[in-house]
């Protein structure tokens, strides 16, 4: 279990320290002793309540509106936002502590159980039977199968064609796919270029998992380093090489689930450039930049199809993105550049041809600015 330690900045949603408690002994209250670890319930007042440890060790579990649990070390008073959601229990053996209150204390439950005994992973890789890199011509075709197991498919270079339960997916470089165990499915090249990718048969306890499935995946960068982790560990075979493996599956799932969940996935741009904003125009500037990528993209070309002064533009983009447009082109550029390298098709001075560079040498001087090796050793790692 990972407890947060309350503060006047990680506790600021939920209530406040009680510095002085003496300001509260004139209201109602209750004496409380408990060793009970386990609930299913949890509570809240429809005014502010105060929260006092007096001996033991507590755990303080508050629910926000979207049923996120937060779990906090219990060892300074605390007044609680009246209808808050929360509740108290020993971390261990027994807890003593007093409520002080003006409104009677209401009851609701709680889909999940709630207790003080540990944290138990949701996610958890239990068993890992094959991790395969596999090179194919382009005239893969692999008839299918199910099994009792999950399989996790990774494509680094080509495109594959999945059918899964009679429902077909086109996977490109860069995404994922998920077969829940006992799914058929079936996997071959497009027919137009060889084909690589990763495959891991694994078996675990995985929360959500119908987030995961019947869908092509992008993977970010977080995912892709996850990835590559798991294939250098594969290649090396150092010590304990398969427990890393397991942990940078775990590591892959949840963030997987996590992008999932927050709709982060949806580009083949890198979450780093992902940018949410609430205005219009500069959703239509970043638009236009990813549309006009390998083109020569000036700020005056920019405010003129938007019909914006050049000044106004800059300050908005930088004002609701954090950066300015000439970077944000630049980095725009630069994820386009690894993409072309990762499609085989071109040489490096034919990509910074096609990019709009002055030459092969400033492309490989701005690429290694950024990812820290040049193109040609991005392309001997693919």
């Amino acid at each position: 279990m990972v407890l947060k330690e309350i503060n006047t900045v990680n506790f600021r949603p939920f209530g406040v320290l009680v510095g002085d408690i003496e300001r509260y002994q004139r209201f109602p209250s209750d004496l409380c002793s408990d060793d009970t670890r386990v609930s299913s319930a949890l509570w809240y007042y429809e005014r502010d309540v105060v929260v006092e440890p007096l001996g033991g060790v507590g755990i303080l579990f508050i629910r926000q509106p979207d049923d996120m649990l937060h779990k906090f070390l219990l060892d300074k008073a605390v007044r609680i936002r009246r209808e808050m959601q929360f509740c108290v229990m020993p971390y261990d053996r027994r807890l003593e502590y007093r409520l002080y209150y003006t409104s009677p204390r209401m009851i609701t439950s709680t889909a999940s159980i709630l207790s003080g005994a540990g944290f138990t992973p949701t996610i958890s890789v239990k068993t890992l039977y094959t991790v395969l890199y596999q090179e194919k011509s382009r005239q893969f075709d692999f008839r299918g199968e199910r099994h009792s197991f999950w399989e996790f498919t990774y494509i680094n270079k080509g495109n594959m064609l999945c059918e899964v339960e009679g429902v077909s997916y086109e996977l490109k470089q860069g995404q994922m796919i998920f077969f829940a165990p006992n799914q058929f499915h079936t996997q071959r090249s497009d027919g137009r270029s060889p084909l690589t990718f990763l495959t891991i048969t694994f078996d675990g306890e995985i929360a959500e998992q119908e987030l995961l499935l019947n869908r092509g995946i992008y993977a970010d960068e977080r995912c892709q380093q996850a990835i590559q982790a798991i294939i250098d560990e594969e290649r090396s075979s150092g010590a304990y090489g398969d427990d890393m493996i397991l942990c940078d599956m775990n590591r892959l799932l949840i963030t997987v689930i996590r992008n999932i969940r927050t709709d982060s996935t949806v580009t083949r741009v890198p979450t780093r450039l992902k940018v949410t904003v609430d205005n219009s125009y500069v959703r239509d500037c970043i638009r236009l930049i990813h549309k006009n990528v390998s083109q020569a993209i000036t700020l005056s070309w920019l405010a003129k199809e938007l019909s914006l002064s050049p000044s106004y533009l800059s300050s908005l983009f930088k004002q609701k993105t954090g950066r300015s447009i000439t970077e944000y082109v630049r980095l725009v550029r630069l994820e386009k550049v690894k993409e072309l390298i990762g499609e085989g098709r071109y040489t490096i001075a034919q990509i910074a041809d096609i990019m709009g560079y002055c030459s092969p040498t400033y492309l490989s001087t701005e690429f290694k600015r950024e990812y820290d090796m040049c193109p040609k050793e991005y392309a001997k790692m693919l």
